[in-house]
């Protein structure tokens, strides 16, 4: 399709590819562990349950990697939403510099797990480069820069001539991070489900979690609408939707975040992924040569607050210009999509018990844009309260009832 077209309910990029579907529940079940989600948070869940000798039963409304966790960016970035500094701002330094310190851990958690699932070629560990857009944000980006370096957290600066020549203004200033990268989400998502199934997990696909599960006896009970499942425990991790499911979560909202891909160019344009404008936008270039852009979730204001995952036909008119204006790219566009994320004002992570369940149901969601990583953190707390154990991160995301 020419870039100039703006056409809604096109397929991601990341999951542009043949897969064969998982047979959908069918009928009453019983499980160990019920997870909820087969998305970033509930398949690495799903991986720490089974660490723990526990073996869940994982359902989804689509297929593995078909929501946010298959419709986003792309980025396997440590930390949180904030920027550094202004997650010490907001936060106080003690949490920023647990949430930094507990994902720069996850990350080589992570890559561990890709490389024992043979999975790790989907990740690429080019490293990432926040870019100040102007000279007001190039003194966003040396404060930035200094609290990193105050804690002894990893971040080079980069002068203006020294950056990737497509994106070099004299104005503009960088901050490299060389522990971060990109990954191809669906790809690495569904070789995590496949071994996840192999250890003795369950995966049922296209089957939808009607109702918030609820204490059943010494148990809790899961209704769908092909059946119910009865398990010892339920985990929650729907990110965007998790305040359909559980309602003490209701301060994440459901937001939409536009993107696009191109046609592959000649490689180099990118050589690392980046972050533009404090994360506004957001771009990397794939092996195959594409870009792949998103961003400008300002831009759509009110409308981004929605849970329908269809492209703002206003936002991608946005990246279009962005793509001929600031990366010099008249590749035609060839993929177009919304994804839908959860948002809470903090901006923190939701996890732990829901109230009122004993403890039987765990949730955790809310990522604000940055799950890859966080959820992969906060699904080890998730399976650890399940197990019955003391989470080795308890208290660094929000309650669910906060």
């Amino acid at each position: 399709m020419a870039s100039s077209a703006v056409v809604a309910g096109t397929i991601p990029l990341w999951q542009d590819e043949p897969y064969a579907p998982r047979p959908a529940l069918a009928g009453d079940a019983r499980a160990e562990v019920c997870v909820v989600g087969a998305g970033a948070g509930g398949l690495a869940a799903a991986w720490h349950l089974l660490e723990r000798g526990l073996r869940p039963l994982v359902l989804d409304a689509g297929p593995v990697a078909g929501g946010a966790s298959g419709r986003n960016g792309g980025f396997f970035i440590a930390g949180a939403a904030p920027l550094y500094h202004d997650a010490v701002a907001r936060w106080g330094p003690e949490r920023a510099a647990r949430i930094q310190r507990a994902t720069l851990r996850a990350q080589e958690e992570m890559l561990a797990v890709a490389a024992e699932v043979s999975a790790r070629g989907h990740f690429r560990m080019v490293g990432m480069l926040r870019l100040a857009m102007d000279a007001a944000e190039a003194a966003d980006v040396r404060a930035h820069a200094a609290a990193l370096a105050a804690d002894g957290f990893p971040g080079e600066l980069v002068a203006p001539e020294d950056l990737p020549e497509v994106l070099r203004r004299p104005e503009r200033l960088g901050l490299h991070f060389g522990h971060d990268g990109t990954v191809q989400p669906a790809r690495w998502l569904r070789a995590l489900a496949a071994a996840a199934e192999r250890r003795g997990a369950t995966i049922h696909e296209h089957t939808a979690v009607v109702a918030p599960p609820v204490r059943d006896g010494d148990g809790v009970r899961v209704e769908t609408a092909a059946g119910a499942v009865t398990a010892r425990a339920a985990v929650v991790a729907v990110d965007g939707q998790l305040a359909r499911l559980v309602p003490a979560a209701a301060a994440v909202r459901c937001r939409r975040l536009n993107m696009l891909a191109t046609a592959p160019v000649a490689p180099g344009r990118l050589p690392c992924a980046v972050y533009a404008r404090y994360g506004y936008e957001y771009m990397q270039q794939t092996p195959d040569g594409r870009i792949a852009l998103g961003g400008f979730s300002d831009l759509d204001g009110d409308a981004s607050w929605t849970d329908r995952a269809e492209p703002s036909p206003r936002v991608q008119a946005r990246l279009d210009a962005y793509l001929r204006d600031e990366l010099a790219t008249t590749a035609p566009v060839t993929h177009r999509w919304a994804g839908l994320v959860g948002y809470a004002e903090d901006p923190l992570p939701r996890c732990g018990p829901v109230p009122g369940s004993d403890g039987r149901v765990v949730a955790l969601g809310g990522y604000n844009g940055t799950g890859h990583v966080q959820a992969w953190v906060a699904a080890g707390t998730a399976a650890a309260h399940v197990a019955g154990e003391a989470p080795e991160e308890a208290g660094l995301y929000a309650a669910v009832d906060a």
